[in-house]
Order: structure tokens, then sequence, then C-alpha cells
């Protein structure tokens, strides 16, 4: 199912998207970022697996002209759906740097791959960018995998911290610790921990606020 005649050294990047029988998505995104080498399409394999085939079959010859490497990777349903999405994200990320394209594709393949993202080693969440479209709006969203990361494994007083400035920034010190009923020096202490992993910045007058971890981008 792949193009054999592109070499793997010449990656510059691979496209990983949720698969359906739209090809649309996937094809204004290639036109969009065309240093793709290398395209991974994850598709669930159910009683309607023949359009998805079907829609595979129409975007292969596209790949095949542009000379780019395309691979459909049929994902059983069942317990173990996260398994193969895993073992597939950790295969590619470890060979160039992704982006995930959550587009088309039943919810529950959307679901499972944005889980499995979040299960990626820290060094290979770094190379790793997840871009979110639906059909009818006229922006997307990029995520960034390892600063996400960074937020779920954030404790109480952290994710408090953070959710204050993602509401009320910007914040001087004493505005957010009086916010937040934490001493001054516990509250300046948290924060340049999160400076330190990207998650908040401070801006030229002192005050402080998130570093988006997510962007919206509106054509």
């Amino acid at each position: 199912m792949s193009v054999s005649d592109v070499n793997s050294e010449d990656f510059t990047r691979t496209l990983i998207a949720s698969f359906g029988f739209d090809v649309d998505f996937i094809l204004r995104r290639m036109a969009t970022v065309k240093s793709y080498g290398r395209v991974v399409l994850l598709a669930i394999q159910t009683s309607g697996f023949e359009r998805v085939m079907k829609a595979y079959s129409t975007l292969s010859l596209v790949c095949t002209s542009l000379k780019k490497e395309c691979v459909l990777e049929p994902i059983k349903p069942g317990e173990d759906i996260m398994r193969p999405i895993s073992s597939i994200l950790k295969r590619e990320v470890e060979r160039a740097y992704v982006d995930v394209y959550l587009t088309g594709g039943p919810r529950i393949l959307v679901a499972a791959l944005l889980l499995s993202l979040l299960t990626l080693p820290k060094e290979l969440a770094s190379k790793t960018k997840v871009i979110i479209e639906g059909e009818g709006f006229d922006c997307y969203m990029e995520l960034n995998v390892a600063l996400l990361q960074e937020v779920l494994r954030l404790d109480t007083r952290d994710k408090l911290i953070l959710q204050t400035l993602v509401i009320h920034s910007p914040l001087t010190l004493g505005e957010l610790a009086e916010m937040i009923n934490l001493p001054r020096s516990t509250t300046y202490r948290r924060l340049e921990e999160l400076m330190i992993k990207k998650l908040v910045e401070k801006t030229e007058s002192g005050t402080y606020r998130v570093k988006n971890y997510l962007q919206v981008i509106c054509k």
C-alpha cells in the first residue's frame, strides 16, 4: 500500500491522519505543507471499510504523482485499540518530526489517537504537533503535545495558578498570589518553575501570562 520509490532518508516531516471516507482534508493539508515526505492514514476496519479503501485509492494516486509515500494502516476496533495506534505513533516519531491531523474517521479513532499521543515519551512528544480541523470551519487548532503533557503532570497548586492566569492574565505577582491565596514567595517559586516548563511567560511590564500550548489559526 505504499509508494516504494521514496527513500526514508528524504523524509522531512511525516503526516499522520485519522482517515475515513473524505480525502479533501488530507489533500488540503498536503497542499498547505509541502514538506511532508510520508503520509500515514489510520482507519478503523469496520463494515464500511470498502469505502475507506476507495478513498485511499484516490489519495494514493495523488501521492504517487507527488512522489510521497502514503500508507494506510487499518486498525481493528476492540479493547486493545490503543496498542496498534501507540505502536504506529512510536515508529513514525522515531523516524521523523510528525504532524498528527485529527479530521476524518470515527470519533473513537480520533479520541484514541489523541490519548495515545499523551503516552509518548517526552523526547518523542517534543517532535510531535497536533492539528485539529473540522468541516465547515475556517479555523484550525494546533496543539503542542509536549507542553500538554507538562500541564497534565502539574500538581493541584500549579494547575490553580495556570487556570487563574488563563482566565485573568496578565497578572502581577501580588495580584496572582492574592487571587490564589498563596504566599508571594511560594507563588514566585512556582511561577519560576512553570516558566522553565514553558507554560508561563513574563511580559516586558513584569506581569505573568500563560504561554499558549494551543493556538487557533483562522484562514
